[in-house]
């Protein structure tokens, strides 16, 4: 039954080396799951996803008929420059809004800050404490 789940990936051409690699990179796929550090998984399936984007944008790439005569290093260069984009523009995005954070957290503060105002003592400007 696994040589028929399997047929698409060859299994039955793989040498001991192969299965004993494979088992032992399941193995510490599953050890990784059930350990205390499982969020390390979520950094390696993000990683194949964004890999796999990358792949489809290639992909996408290879199609175009402007595109063909580049090498696939290229392609792949292009690709990850195109994935990229989104990222760069969340940045720019960011900064271009931090003034108007900034400006909502210091009025905050400043609207805090005077409402404490109230309850501190006010003096003349020639006041001397009796204790020294």
């Amino acid at each position: 039954m696994l040589m028929t789940i399997f047929s698409f990936i060859n299994v039955e051409s793989w040498s001991n080396a192969a299965w004993l690699g494979y088992g032992f990179l399941a193995g510490l796929v599953v050890a990784l799951a059930v350990s205390s550090h499982r969020w390390l998984l979520l950094y390696l399936f993000g990683g194949m996803a964004y890999w796999l984007a990358v792949e489809v944008i290639q992909n996408i790439l290879s199609g175009r008929a402007m595109l063909m005569d580049l090498s696939e290093w290229h392609r792949y260069v292009i690709a990850m420059g195109i994935s990229w984009l989104p990222l760069a523009g969340w940045v720019l995005y960011r900064a271009l809004r931090y003034d108007d954070v900034s400006q909502t957290v210091s009025q905050q503060r400043e609207l805090e800050a005077a409402h404490y105002i109230e309850h501190t003592p006010v003096y003349d400007d020639d006041y001397q404490p009796r204790f020294r």
